[in-house]
């Protein structure tokens, strides 16, 4: 279930997203190998197959990231399918595109105040919530 947070978080989501991206192109770079000490041996304290390490840790980025992708998704599949056309433009412009209340009152032609856009926001998500609370109530 998405909540207001998730909805807030999403702009900080895509930036992980993408620092997670440069991460994962890093560990390819085999440049980053561990360093040879004029005998021969490795400075890495990590022992066994540096290959079979970096290996490991490109994995775990990917599956990382694959589940970001999958939250931010499940974020902007759940904002399109709001009903509300008001309500899904507000989060639209204030959450997916990170606008102010002020520049969302501009994009939305002025016809609302930020005051009144952030009540209805409010509103909708105190109705959203109930509405989910009932559904499990039910179940």
């Amino acid at each position: 279930m998405i909540t207001r947070e998730d909805l807030n978080r999403y702009i900080d989501y895509l930036s992980d997203l993408a620092a997670m991206d440069t991460r994962i192109e890093s560990l390819y770079n085999t440049y980053r190998s561990p360093q040879m000490t004029g005998d021969g041996s490795s400075h890495s304290s990590d022992p066994g197959d540096p290959v079979w390490s970096a290996y490991q840790r490109i994995e775990k980025a990917k599956k990382a990231r694959e589940e970001l992708r999958a939250k931010i998704q499940e974020i902007e599949d759940f904002v399109e399918a709001i009903e509300d056309p008001r309500e899904r433009a507000i989060c639209n412009l204030h959450y997916l595109s990170g606008l102010t209340w002020s520049a969302t009152c501009y994009q939305l032609r002025k016809h609302y105040s930020s005051t009144m856009l952030i009540d209805y926001d409010r509103n909708w998500w105190e109705e959203h919530q109930e509405k989910q609370e009932n559904v499990h109530e039910d179940i």
